[in-house]
């Protein structure tokens, strides 16, 4: 299968279960090796044999020690070849040992060697053992008897132990690969999961995720595409390489339940594996390498918002668990997506809320200078409409009406701010001023004849001078309004005796008479003509 490589990172060899299963197998065998090498010298001691037989045992007994220390240093390539050429040799030792040597051999090799070690290592145990079989078979004169048949059951024990140890290495060889490749694959996904989750910002999100998908997944390219607002077309969002920036500069997209991967899945919301071959495949002239390509939906909740659209020069590139990976992938990016509209919305809103306070308080500001342009021009307005300035005096226990300022009272209003003068004779004199808002209309005096606390006294008579402002506003604004109710109903009189006079001379006399005794007029006049004399032509 030439499946597209995964570029995740890789497990240390320490890690892989293949690896710790060939190291211990090297440590039983160097065990199981020590142990024979040490009962094999036994035995030959005690039959009496000759010395180069004797010294068979130790030098087996030495190698298989060597194995120990070789596989203790995780030098499993090394101890491999010595255990495989080590057995591989025992098995032409004597008949008593041979057959166990031989059973070894083909298990290491089928455990430890590769294919081509195998199949060498088996055709020598099992040639060896075809060669005392025709030696039988000869001696045998075509007669068969029990050797010959138990030559024939030690090959085909052989065969089959070790064409049984070799498929089932085979198979936990793929299924462990297949585990590593699954456990990569879900790092790599886990790995890109964490980097998408910091990232807020929409378009920085969609560029790299697919950037991080094509990298770390090893992919030909990726790209997303989301669904419009009318929910009719998928828009290309982001893309990988120079040509994914030629397909956003040209606003690729795609129609909704089109005949594309694309347009299928944003329209059934699962994922479409199509291969260059297939009906539904899309070729873009732009990527011309493609031999598959796996669409998946990216979801917000039960609702499609997009897919994940990745490309493969391999046409069988996307298995089950690849295609299982992506659609987490999908999900994760969906839920990033999510996050990151709700951030820009609660970004705006932010703004906006902040818009609407900057200008609330420019109205506000408005508004108070408005009213404080109002204030001035009303009391401006009460000032002048008044024959004297309003003003009392405390003397002597006795209320006067005095319009004239003290140099304190005018140092207090134009300071905007308390004056205190403290007499050679122990009396105190305290001015604030009067303010309304930050209009100043007036002062307060207060002289006293005994020392007193300043700072008390400042805060009680600008207290007593806050309110005063209020109320003396309020009483302008009432006799304001008393003044107009009281214009309006000499208005209302004098309209009334218009009603009892159907003469145009006597409602051009009353009207006359009437506002020169309302006003105090001493003379006034009314004309009436279409226009006025000296002007018509």
């Amino acid at each position: 299968m030439n499946a597209q490589p995964l570029n995740v990172p890789a497990i240390t060899t320490q890690a892989d279960p293949l690896f710790l299963l060939r190291k211990r197998f090297i440590q039983a065998l160097g065990l199981i090796g020590v142990v024979m090498g040490v009962v094999g010298f036994g035995l030959q001691l005690a039959w009496d044999a000759p010395l180069w037989e004797e010294i068979i045992p130790v030098v087996f007994a030495v190698a298989s020690l060597s194995l120990l220390w070789l596989a203790f240093q995780d030098r499993i390539a090394e101890a491999s070849a010595v255990i495989i050429v080590l057995f591989t040799v025992g098995a032409f030792a004597s008949p008593l040992v041979a057959l166990p040597l031989s059973v070894i051999g083909l298990m290491s090799a089928a455990v430890l060697g590769s294919p081509l070690a195998f199949v060498v290592t088996a055709a020598v145990i099992i040639g060896r053992e075809g060669v005392l079989l025709a030696q039988l078979w000869e001696q045998s004169s075509g007669s068969i008897d029990a050797s010959l048949t138990d030559a024939v059951i030690r090959i085909v024990t052989l065969l089959i132990i070790s064409a049984a140890t070799r498929y089932f290495i085979d198979q936990t060889e793929r299924v462990a690969t297949t585990a590593r490749r699954n456990a990569g694959l879900l790092q790599a996904v886990a790995e890109i999961g964490r980097s998408l989750a910091a990232l807020l910002d929409l378009d920085e999100l969609l560029k790299r995720s697919v950037e991080l998908i094509r990298d770390r997944l090893a992919f030909y390219h990726v790209q997303v595409f989301l669904v419009d607002e009318g929910g009719d077309t998928a828009l290309l969002a982001a893309s990988t390489g120079e040509v994914g920036q030629q397909l956003l500069a040209r606003r690729h997209q795609l129609s909704i339940g089109s005949q594309s991967v694309i347009g299928q899945v944003t329209l059934l919301g699962r994922p479409i594996l199509a291969r260059d071959t297939d009906v539904v495949y899309y070729r873009n002239e732009l990527l011309p390498d493609t031999r598959a390509e796996l669409a998946v939906p990216i979801l917000d909740g039960e609702r499609i918002i997009g897919a994940l659209d990745v490309q493969s020069r391999y046409a069988d590139a996307f298995d089950a668990d690849r295609v299982q990976a992506l659609q987490v992938m999908a999900n994760l990016l969906g839920t990033s997506i999510r996050n990151a509209r709700l951030f820009d919305l609660q970004a705006r809103s932010a703004a906006e809320t902040k818009r609407l306070y900057l200008e609330s308080e420019t109205n506000l500001r408005e508004i108070q200078r408005l009213n404080q342009q109002l204030t001035r021009a009303g009391w401006e307005e009460y000032f002048r409409s008044r024959q004297t300035v309003s003003g009392v005096t405390l003397e002597d226990g006795r209320i006067t009406s005095e319009a004239s300022w003290t140099d304190t009272l005018a140092r207090a209003t134009s300071s905007r701010q308390p004056v205190s003068v403290v007499h050679e004779d122990g009396r105190s004199l305290l001015a604030l001023p009067v303010m309304l808002g930050s209009e100043v209309i007036g002062a307060i005096e207060v002289e006293a004849e005994h020392a007193v606390t300043q700072a008390e006294t400042v805060e009680m008579v600008r207290a007593v001078a806050q309110r005063l402002a209020l109320s003396l506003d309020k009483a302008r604004l009432y006799e304001e309004a008393q003044e107009a109710t009281a214009q309006e109903q000499r208005i209302n009189e004098i309209v009334a005796r218009y009603q009892t006079v159907t003469n145009v001379d006597d409602l051009l006399r009353i009207t006359l008479a009437e506002l020169s005794q309302t006003l105090g007029a001493t003379r006034g006049a009314i004309r009436l003509s279409l226009a006025p004399q000296g002007e018509a032509s």
